[in-house]
């Protein structure tokens, strides 16, 4: 078992255990305190029995967000590293760091796609939600390292998305376009939770799962969590992203919208 991985699995015990309450309750006074966390959309601190359960704390006061198909929503509560166009199978993990994008979802995109990358923080909500209205066809579970993905260990290693363990989604959105929804592990996120497919916690093998009946996802519905800070990349094409770079963005809030192919329109021009 590699360092990282180690170091994650007893976190993850420490994270997992119930001390008793008086303990716990000053676990999580600290760790709220640490990373300045805003519990108003949330439970009481007392709530949480374990510093896990704060870890993936549900919203109690529930978002509203667009519900237009033709508009993208953010899937998570995060910090925009890079976003950009993938060109010759290359996408960048941070400035001056790429890697390809067949090694990373382990198939080759056609040209057109887009990548963003989003980083969640140890202080941010940690389930993620479907961008759009998604039909899940095909689960990759990629077994791997738990390297810290914070912007420091990003421009220090390469290829850290490409080594760590990750899910990788493959979707249909509703124009017919095949978006990737991958969520990466990181140091002390060894688990990542994918809600209609609970198992993948348990995997330890890379595993390929192909649903013969797709998925379906509603846009806003929650498709997994995080048990801390990680790093969501979503790989979609004709969809036009209005971003900036370390701009903190919140789920619900609209990000991209549909851009009809140039050759679509010239066609549905064609037959006025």
């Amino acid at each position: 078992m590699h360092y990282t991985n180690f170091i994650s699995s007893l976190f993850e015990k420490f994270a997992s255990y119930a001390f008793s309450p008086m303990i716990q309750r000053w676990i999580n006074r600290t760790y709220v305190k640490i990373f300045d966390i805003k519990l108003d959309e949330f439970d009481t601190l007392e709530s949480y029995p374990t510093l896990n359960a704060l870890f993936t704390r549900s919203l109690v006061k529930i978002r509203s967000f667009d519900k237009t198909d033709s508009n993208m929503i953010a899937p998570c509560d995060a910090l925009i590293m890079e976003f950009g166009e993938c060109k010759d199978n290359m996408a960048m993990q941070i400035k001056g760091k790429y890697y390809f994008v067949s090694d990373f979802i382990k198939t080759r995109l056609e040209e057109g796609y887009n990548y963003v990358n989003f980083y969640l923080s140890p202080s941010d909500y940690h389930r993620f939600h479907a961008p759009l209205n998604l039909k899940v066809k095909r689960l990759e579970f990629i077994s791997g390292r738990l390297f810290s993905v914070s912007e420091k260990m990003l421009l220090k290693h390469e290829e850290v998305f490409v080594k760590n363990k990750r899910v990788v989604l493959e979707c249909e959105d509703d124009f017919g376009n095949t978006l990737y929804f991958v969520a990466i592990g990181a140091l002390n996120v060894g688990h990542i939770q994918i809600n209609f497919v609970p198992e993948v916690v348990g995997f330890m093998e890379s595993t390929t799962l192909n649903f013969d009946i797709p998925i379906f996802v509603q846009k806003g519905e929650e498709i997994g969590s995080f048990l801390m800070g990680s790093t969501i990349v979503l790989l979609s094409k004709n969809w036009k992203y209005d971003l900036k770079l370390k701009e903190k963005v919140y789920f619900g809030q609209c990000i991209a919208k549909f851009s009809k192919p140039t050759q679509e329109i010239v066609e549905s021009k064609k037959t006025l």
